[in-house]
């Protein structure tokens, strides 16, 4: 059966209407929700997995021979296991650490493409209208929203995990997992390990994740509100003229 022009008409309403409904900053937001569940959590706790499995069996063995030890009157076999004991815990502890810095990484990489995402979509109506300077990316973005679309990011809710997952990154790629001043000065220190050094265990994760995602929904509700404000505003002027 054949539609008529009418049908046809009523079809492409429809669909005009799906998509004028269609909220794309709640769409990115819940991609933004996506990968940090499915990308970064999934691959920290499967690599996580494996690690803890083989730590956990090498040390089952070698707790098994140093107390299969009978025959040692001068102590060296005993101080020698004991000796690889610790070396592997030390290197358990460093393999925690690598893995906290790359999930540490793919956060901050998530949040900056979740950040200029939201900048794009309202571009028409909120052009980029100079180069921001500085540094640190963060604070870049923190004066062109207040700039672009009168949005102060340190306010919104989850903003400073936002901030101390950008830090931390920092720490992990230039200071070797060492807290730096900005760190130290500018975060509440959570990322830091006994010895000092910024790690993560899978609940710390979990609950990163969460705050990350309630930035996400918060900021992507506010953006939303500032493209409907800017369509009444422009609705309101043109029924004015």
């Amino acid at each position: 059966m054949i539609a008529t022009r009418s049908e046809i008409g009523i079809v492409a309403n429809v669909n005009d209407m799906t998509w004028l409904n269609f909220d794309l900053f709640k769409f990115e937001g819940q991609m933004f929700q996506d990968s940090l569940n499915h990308r970064v959590r999934e691959a920290y706790l499967a690599a996580y997995s494996v690690l803890e499995k083989a730590n956990g069996e090498r040390q089952e063995e070698l707790y098994k021979q140093l107390n299969s030890i009978t025959e040692d009157v001068d102590g060296e076999q005993r101080a020698l296991t004991e000796e690889v004991i610790g070396y592997e815990e030390i290197r358990w502890l460093e393999q925690r650490e690598a893995l906290a810095a790359m999930a540490i990484a793919l956060l901050a990489s998530l949040n900056k493409s979740f950040l200029d995402a939201q900048k794009r979509m309202l571009n028409k109506t909120h052009p980029l209208e100079k180069d921001y300077k500085g540094k640190r990316h963060l604070f870049r973005q923190i004066a062109e929203y207040n700039d672009r679309f009168k949005i102060d990011l340190t306010t919104v809710e989850g903003f400073e995990t936002v901030r101390e997952i950008e830090l931390a990154r920092n720490c992990c790629l230039h200071e070797g997992g060492s807290p730096d001043e900005n760190y130290k000065t500018q975060t509440k220190q959570r990322f830091l390990d006994a010895h000092g050094i910024i790690n993560l265990t899978p609940e710390q994760l979990d609950s990163i994740i969460g705050e990350l995602s309630q930035f996400g929904k918060t900021l992507t509700a506010r953006m939303s509100d500032v493209r409907k404000n800017t369509s009444q505003d422009s609705t309101a002027g043109t029924n004015a003229t």
